[in-house]
């Protein structure tokens, strides 16, 4: 049976990891909120009792606290103290009396005659004691007439506050809250533990979504270009673009498509350079045999005509003339294809390459060379001769493309891992599509030779562990760089985004 894609493993992974984190954190919590709730059932037995008992007495209390002040009120009523403190302004001996009846906690003013209007105080005040809460605070009130030489136009307001009443009050209302909402948080906590699940879910789904084809999608990138790579297509590329270990191993991919792409294109060229040299050593062997017996043969011809005929004796020479310079072309075909044919045996040592560079441009002493050399090049492991060969062939090339008034310059480069060598010249240039092809035996613009050298030169560049190639000049004209490796450095690898 087949399994499920990886993307798919990863969402379904992710899922269930966050439900079973979910799950586990409400049991947990469902734990703690049962035994707290069972915790303050407990408790609310007891302080319900506690609660009763002290509404009671908060209740015993306050009735003895109005019966006190009823009893007072009564006293002041029939008495001068209050008409008295009205005069003098001097409720001192009012808060004794109060003193002495435990009420020492209990206010006095005067109530204003807007006040008094709507009461009727014609009465004892007893039936005067009125409870109020102000901003939450209870107290009594107990109003007493004052009569001075007529009816009632002020009384003495006195209160009394209710601190203990109030506390039990605010526990009682407190503890019956606490009671309600206990059962209402189940219902909360179930409530809001499923919208919890229901995001956590949607959030891990997309994540996973996220994770599973932000993973795969290149994975399936990879697995393709194997396929096609597997199919002999070693063009294929991946598309970067990520800068994780994903993108290292797409880098790593597309490098080693390219490596592969180089060692198909060196083996293919390997492979034609070898039947171009088998092809060449046949063809040397072959022709250059009967070259010297046609030489001699002609030449005989020539040497031994007795006849006094001018005109056929001018026919005689003129033939052999011709057949002799045609040998000689036929012979230096030939000595082309040997030096084609023959691998180049090389005998590496230590030198520099502007040196090298110099010695050469000395047999141009008329050319329109130009250097410019990059002074403290490291020596290289070359072969000096074989070398002297490609700058041979590459001068001789640009000359000939050049012109007469034409230049070539060329120039030395120092990398970290390499030198480069650039042979320019000023003619018509190589176009693009030829760029590679000159490198390939047989392939020539030229009116004379056979295509060899810039395939020789390639040989011996990359027998040197180097490369070269072929480009437009910046101002024009044709451009070889070569590039060769610097002893004891390790080439550079290309760099990795991370």
């Amino acid at each position: 049976m087949r399994s499920l894609p990886l993307r798919w493993r990863i969402i379904i992974a992710l899922i269930a990891l966050t439900l079973g984190t979910t799950l586990a954190l409400s049991l947990l919590a469902q734990h703690f909120l049962e035994s707290g709730l069972q915790l303050q059932d407990n408790i609310s037995a007891s302080t319900s009792l506690a609660l009763n008992d002290a509404v009671d007495l908060a209740k015993n209390h306050y009735e003895s606290r109005k019966e006190a002040l009823g009893d007072i009120g009564n006293r002041l009523f029939r008495s001068t103290l209050p008409a008295e403190a009205v005069r003098s302004q001097d409720l001192q001996p009012i808060r004794d009396l109060l003193d002495s009846h435990d009420l020492g906690d209990a206010k006095l003013r005067f109530a204003k005659a807007v006040e008094i209007a709507s009461l009727n105080l014609q009465g004892p005040p007893s039936g005067s004691v009125v409870r109020r809460a102000d901003d939450g605070d209870a107290s009594l009130e107990m109003f007493v007439p004052i009569f001075r030489d007529g009816p009632s136009d002020a009384a003495l307001v006195i209160t009394s506050p209710m601190i203990e009443l109030n506390n039990v009050e605010q526990a009682v209302q407190a503890h019956q809250y606490l009671r309600m909402i206990g059962s209402d948080l189940r219902s909360e906590f179930f409530f809001y533990f499923l919208a919890a699940t229901i995001g956590l879910l949607l959030l891990a789904c997309l994540m996973g979504v996220r994770i599973g084809f932000g993973v795969t999608h290149p994975l399936d990138e990879l697995v393709k270009g194997t396929r096609e790579l597997a199919k002999d297509n070693l063009d294929y590329r991946i598309p970067a673009g990520r800068d994780d270990e994903i993108g290292l191993l797409i880098g790593s991919f597309n490098r080693m498509a390219e490596d592969l792409t180089q060692n198909r294109r060196q083996r293919l060229e390997a492979e034609k350079i070898a039947a171009w040299r088998e092809i060449a050593r046949r063809l040397a062997h072959e022709i250059k045999n009967p070259l010297t017996p046609i030489q001699l043969t002609v030449q005989q011809i020539r040497d031994k005509y007795p006849g006094n005929d001018p005109a056929y004796t001018r026919l005689v020479h003129d033939c052999t003339e011709i057949v002799t310079e045609e040998v000689e072309s036929l012979r230096k075909l030939v000595q082309e294809f040997a030096d084609f044919a023959r691998m180049p045996s090389l005998s590496l040592g230590r030198h520099s390459l502007n040196d090298v560079i110099t010695d050469i441009v000395r047999l141009y002493p008329e050319a329109g060379i130009v250097l410019d050399l990059t002074p403290k090049v490291p020596d290289l492991d070359l072969d000096s001769e074989q070398m002297r060969r490609v700058l041979i062939n590459l001068i001789e090339n640009g000359l000939e493309a050049a012109g007469q008034h034409g230049r070539i310059v060329i120039q030395t480069e120092n990398h970290p891992d390499s030198v480069k060598l650039l042979v320019v010249d000023s003619g018509p240039g190589v176009p693009e599509r030829d760029r590679e092809r000159i490198f390939q035996p047989h392939v020539t613009s030229k009116q004379s030779g056979m295509g060899m050298g810039l395939a020789e030169v390639r040989s011996i560049i990359e027998s040197h562990g180097g490369q070269i190639v072929a480009a437009s000049a910046p101002g024009g004209g044709a451009q070889f760089e070569i590039t060769l490796p610097v002893p004891g450095v390790p080439a550079r690898q290309p760099e990795e985004s991370i």
